[in-house]
């Protein structure tokens, strides 16, 4: 026996309906904690961090796990869809077949606009813990390295909050707050997130990260950006460039975004943008990286991310 590894006591419950469950959170407040994979919750408990008296999972509510297109052309996300789920693009298929390609595990992924959110979700850990990780819980645990946070930024997400008093809609850029925190209250469960559709015709997104090896390792910078194309198929609609790791939350590099906007996407552009999100990033010394190290793959991750989904925008339109 290993001490520091067992859980505390704690009672669990999966009660069959969303309903049943705001119920239970709003009885119990601050001494229930929501279960979706429990890749995070569970082993803040066996440190401590954590000691709910009452786990409440989701697992058994349906349409949690569900990812579909709507009709005005965008995507809402199931809290409870996996890792998994989102790598392999399930759900997420466009009507259009020439916007498909193949994407980082060599499935189908749809438009390329959802792209960067594919490739955040198949970056996660290992395939066992995309197993079972959630989009919700990575949204929720507000951990600054979460690799979906900043596509969904990027994508202009809209998270979907339920409590016995009622629902809220809120923007998923501003909802975290610092490490572990968020502005989700005790008595809310995240049950969608909501991506709009695509402001452009010709579009193209990409998440690229950096770690000391391929699985399993907490990213040490990474990087989510998304472009949309005037109808000329060159000049820069609207930008999106979004940081994971080189702050206490997900960093919108805002200044490198207005300079590439209402500007031909050549090289030059993209490197004048890379170099102005270095200078906005704020990373930290810690036992993975130095700071400087850091600031140097913002700059690395910010030109090629942004190169990625410009050419995937022009082949958008190209098709």
């Amino acid at each position: 026996m290993i001490p520091g590894m067992l859980l505390p006591r704690f009672e669990y419950e999966a009660p069959p309906t969303l309903g049943d469950a705001l119920a239970r959170l709003a009885a119990e407040k601050a001494g229930a904690r929501i279960l979706a994979g429990g890749t995070d919750l569970l082993v803040k408990m066996k440190r401590r961090v954590m000691r709910p008296r009452l786990l409440l999972s989701l697992r058994r509510v349906a349409g949690l796990d569900a990812v579909a297109t709507t009709d005005a052309g965008g995507v809402r996300i199931g809290a409870m869809t996996t890792m998994s789920a989102l790598a392999m693009g399930s759900g997420l298929n466009s009507p259009h077949a020439h916007l498909s390609h193949r994407n980082v595990i060599g499935e189908l992924s749809p438009d390329p606009l959802w792209t960067a959110l594919v490739e955040g979700a198949a970056s996660v850990g290992g395939p066992i813990i995309r197993n079972r990780a959630t989009i919700g819980g990575n949204i929720v645990n507000a951990r600054p390295c979460a690799d979906t946070v900043p596509a969904l930024i990027a994508l202009g997400a809209r998270l979907h909050l339920e409590a016995c008093s009622g629902r809220r809609v809120v923007d998923i850029d501003g909802f975290l707050t610092g490490p572990g925190e968020t502005l989700i209250r005790a008595d809310e469960v995240l049950t969608t997130i909501e991506l709009p559709p695509p402001g452009a015709r010709f579009h193209g997104s990409c998440y690229l990260k950096a770690t000391r090896r391929a699985a399993m390792e907490v990213t040490i910078a990474g990087c989510a950006a998304r472009i949309d194309l005037e109808d000329d198929g060159r000049t820069v609609r609207t930008a999106r460039l979004v940081f994971a790791s080189v702050a206490p939350v997900p960093l919108r590099a805002r200044g490198a975004e207005q300079a590439i906007e209402g500007r031909v996407a050549d090289a030059g552009v993209v490197r004048e943008a890379a170099a102005l999100a270095r200078g906005e990033a704020r990373p930290i010394d810690d036992c993975r990286a130095p700071a400087d190290f850091r600031a140097e793959m913002v700059e690395i991750l910010a030109r090629r991310a942004l190169g990625i989904a410009i050419d995937r925008a022009r082949g958008s339109a190209a098709s």
